[in-house]
């Protein structure tokens, strides 16, 4: 069983409730990101691997949950961590996290700070002349970057409780099939390798009530 298939049945619709997507996923379904920035994200994907040097890859956080599909497709080795976020980073942080490569969305790399993870790369980070940013002439990565931060997600922000322990609850129904949608999108997608001409990265996606 493929691993779409496998979330689809054990995760996402014994969430909803239904026995198919049928009924929640319309024609009407949002399209989250055009193919010229598919490509661009499945090739800061390719590049991360390159930098990972075979580690296995850390993936903090919901904003970062596109490249876990990625990851998915091919069975690449990932610790996807949809609960860390700036406030509890700090408690998540692990021994064993340190010898990881981390990708994260941007800006200032406060999250591998907090985790004490050295080795790491940004979709867009502040200062533009740094290594750190995964590709570092990329225009519009920082459109790019809030366009993936924006993607619905199954899960809301992971917070401190009162207890002190992480805490992390599902989004709202509307949202978490929203972010079935984008799953199958991302997962089934076959977008080109290179980009055949200059196009816009990072625009804001629209909803089908925005039509």
């Amino acid at each position: 069983m493929a691993w779409l298939e496998r979330h689809l049945r054990e995760f996402v619709l014994p969430h909803l409730g239904t026995d198919s997507l049928d009924e929640v996923v319309t024609e009407y379904a949002p399209v989250y990101f055009t193919p010229q920035e598919l490509s661009v994200i499945k090739n800061i994907w390719r590049s991360v691997k390159k930098a990972a040097q075979d580690r296995v890859v850390l993936l903090p956080g919901r904003d970062v949950y596109v490249f876990e599909i990625l990851a998915r497709r091919e069975n690449y080795p990932t610790i996807f961590l949809p609960s860390c976020s700036r406030q509890t980073a700090g408690r998540l942080k692990c021994e064993l996290f340190q010898d990881m490569y981390l990708l994260d969305t941007g800006f200032a790399g406060s999250i591998p700070r907090a985790l004490e993870i050295t080795s790491y790369g940004l979709v867009s980070y502040g200062l533009r002349n740094d290594d750190i940013q995964v590709f570092r002439h990329l225009s519009m990565s920082r459109g790019l970057a809030l366009k993936i931060e924006k993607t619905p997600k199954y899960w809301k922000t992971g917070r401190i409780g009162y207890d002190g322990e992480v805490v992390q609850e599902f989004s709202e129904r509307g949202e978490f099939v929203e972010a079935a949608i984008l799953t199958m999108q991302v997962y089934k997608n076959s977008a080109p390798r290179f980009i055949p001409h200059p196009a816009p990265i990072g625009k804001g996606f629209r909803r089908y009530w925005d039509v």
